[in-house]
């Protein structure tokens, strides 16, 4: 398990290296480009954007390649993992991470003009913020955009977006109350208490599920299953290509 925490650790310089980048290559595009590719694609962004010399270059070169070496290796030792880390290892993996991000920060700031420096920390910034920014939405903002998505894929009428509203607002609640005492804890939850946390999730999805059902029509809630099938292997592709 070690092992396992200091690939990862090492993997995050990768990811704290590549926020430098502003535009993100498509899935498509991220599977057609070898890992040189990308980082050749990093490299060029990084010398248009703070105006890098010849020198730079080779510097900030190969600390991409050792980024990128580091990164394959952890998806490997990740993907031979059969275990799951205790609350206490994901704890001090956290310290690494922060560790590992400083170090980055500080070979960035060794090869970089105080200039250039100013620059790549402002746009770290500002890929940080675009980031939050696509979901920086409140909770009755993101109920009214599934509500109207709902109306208008299953053609909801006046009486059914009132009770799915309803739904998706109590739906909410329960979310933010357990997200905000997971946060409050200040600890990862253990194993037995994720088991209960999945079990209660499982027990609040049929529940929903039948709430649902019972707005629906027939063909209505057809629909809706398969818009959920549909969605949910776009989230399993969506996971794979992150691993």
């Amino acid at each position: 398990m070690k092992k396992v925490f200091i690939a990862a650790l090492l993997f995050v310089g990768m990811i704290s290296f590549a926020q430098d980048v502003n535009q993100k290559p498509t899935r498509d595009q991220r599977e057609k480009l070898t890992p040189e590719q990308r980082n050749e694609k990093h490299l060029q962004k990084l010398t248009a954007d703070l105006n890098l010399d010849k020198k730079q270059q080779e510097q900030v070169k190969q600390l991409i390649a050792e980024r990128s070496a580091k990164v394959e290796k952890f998806k490997q030792t990740r993907k031979d993992s059969k275990t799951t880390p205790t609350p206490e290892e994901k704890v001090a993996f956290k310290k690494q991470m922060d560790a590992e991000k400083e170090a980055n920060d500080a070979k960035m700031k060794s090869i970089l003009n105080a200039d250039q420096y100013k620059k790549w920390t402002a746009l770290k910034e500002e890929r940080k913020h675009d980031h939050k920014g696509k979901d920086h939405k409140s909770p009755e903002e993101r109920n009214k955009e599934h509500l109207q998505k709902l109306t208008t894929d299953l053609n909801l009428n006046a009486d059914q977006q009132k009770q799915v509203s309803e739904l998706l607002s109590d739906r909410s609640t329960k979310m933010a109350m357990l997200k905000k005492s997971r946060k409050d804890s200040g600890v990862p939850p253990t194993d037995a208490e994720k088991k209960a946390m999945k079990k209660q999730m499982e027990e609040d999805h049929k529940a929903y599920d039948a709430k649902m059902k019972s707005i629906l029509t027939a063909d209505q809630y057809t629909k809706w299953t398969a818009i959920k099938k549909e969605h949910k292997n776009k989230m399993k592709e969506h996971r794979k290509d992150k691993k």
